[in-house]
């Protein structure tokens, strides 16, 4: 009689070869989700800047960047500026200036978007977050903080939890 098959010891062999390999490679497939997590919060941070820097001379041009709250047209669509720079407003800025969906991080985290956000009206900052890291506890977004009359905006990107 000849039966073919696999022993016991060289299934147990198989799995542990398996194992160790999958063990090996997941920091790897971790590290990837993150790198791909900042290279989208660099890339809105980028589309974000070229925003900023194509409305801001034609807000000085207009007179608009020594007030503290202004409205422009681009393009048929109103942005809310803050001294001649988009301010920190999704609904009245950002969504109208950069052709994507976002939703409230915080108010409608069930909405599908391609970028969540959280702002702080009294600090004069939102935060955008990636669909995956929708809770800004996650310590995984780009801040951007609206100018002030006496500093230009910023972006601050925050990676630690990506």
């Amino acid at each position: 009689m000849n039966i073919k098959g696999f022993t016991l010891i060289e299934l147990v062999v198989v799995i542990v070869v398996l194992a160790i390999l999958a063990v090996t490679a997941m920091p790897r497939f971790t590290s990837f989700q993150s790198d791909a997590r900042v290279s989208a919060l660099q890339g809105l941070q980028g589309g974000m800047q070229s925003a900023a820097d194509m409305i801001h001379p034609i807000a000085i041009q207009r007179g608009l960047d020594t007030i503290s709250q202004a409205t422009i047209t681009i393009e048929g669509e109103t942005v809310l500026l803050a001294w001649g720079y988009p301010a920190a407003d999704s609904a009245n800025t950002w969504s109208r200036l950069i052709v994507s969906t976002f939703s409230d991080a915080i108010f409608d985290p069930d909405v599908p978007a391609e970028w969540y956000f959280h702002n702080n009206s009294a600090n004069n900052w939102i935060r955008f977050m990636t669909r995956s890291m929708i809770d800004p506890n996650n310590n995984c977004f780009l801040r951007y903080t609206e100018a002030t009359s006496s500093a230009p905006p910023s972006f601050e990107l925050i990676q630690t939890g990506c």
